[in-house]
């Protein structure tokens, strides 16, 4: 179960919240304490994964399978959509944890969006992908779900389906903040980017900006360099100065640079 928690980045306090207590979840892990049947019902569940799965669990299928997460997340990140694509063929039927279908769906959802311009199949992915885990009034939502949920609103926005759009955006960032201590995949600064565009898109400048200013701050304070050129690009034209958009314009142009010579 460790490992299995340690796979989907997950902290003890993540996975007993509202379970048990992270002693008891840590008894657990070192094989300490045996569960009684509803509380590892419930953390299997979290885990996105059954019993039967945690019983029959092997390291090395595990291992191999982290290793392609890693290379797709790799050529997301760059995005080197039609190598992830490519990637993606003839994996599904070696996927058996709902978490790793679940990345699997959204970055096929992400490619059909990004690389096909398939409004649709990739809404049908993505809606895939996080039906596979999330549940209306589910006490934790997941990294993953938070993205899976900010690329719906931005697929819905590019359908012309304000309302929806405006909704899954929100809940994005809404989740993302009730447990932001918590939060460590640096990818979310996406939501940040995509709430953002979809406010200027309906001229709300100021909120926009904020959300700018907030995806900046969060990504400092990960050290990450991820999508940061994006949200610099959406500063500067919300800025009113020339200069100063100027100067936005260049810290995006610098960040690209160091990103194209590392």
């Amino acid at each position: 179960m460790k490992e299995i928690r340690k796979d989907r980045k997950m902290t003890q306090k993540m996975l007993s919240q509202d379970i048990c207590s992270q002693s008891v979840l840590s008894r657990i892990e070192n094989d300490e304490e045996l569960p009684n049947v509803m509380v590892m019902q419930q953390l299997c569940q979290r885990l996105g994964v059954s019993m039967d799965q945690v019983l029959t669990f092997n390291s090395e299928r595990v291992q191999k399978i982290n290793e392609l997460m890693e290379t797709f997340a790799f050529y997301f990140r760059h995005k080197e959509y039609h190598a992830l694509y490519r990637s993606l063929d003839h994996v599904e039927d070696i996927l058996y944890l709902e978490s790793d279908l679940q990345r699997y769906y959204y970055y096929r959802g992400s490619c059909q969006y990004y690389l096909f311009r398939d409004n649709e199949q990739a809404l049908q992915d993505l809606r895939h992908a996080l039906d596979l885990s999330y549940h209306r009034n589910k006490p934790f939502i997941t990294d993953w779900e938070i993205q899976i949920m900010s690329c719906m609103g931005k697929v819905f926005m590019s359908l012309g389906n304000q309302e929806k759009a405006r909704r899954f955006l929100e809940e994005s960032i809404h989740q993302f903040y009730t447990l932001p201590s918590e939060r460590i995949h640096v990818e979310l600064a996406k939501i940040f980017y995509n709430y953002a565009s979809f406010l200027i898109q309906n001229h709300e400048p100021l909120r926009a900006l904020e959300q700018v200013d907030q995806g900046i701050s969060w990504l400092r304070q990960k050290n990450s360099y991820y999508f940061l050129p994006e949200l610099f690009c959406l500063k500067a034209k919300l800025m009113n100065d020339p200069e100063e958009s100027r100067k936005y314009e260049k810290f995006a142009e610098y960040l690209e640079w160091i990103h194209t010579v590392n």
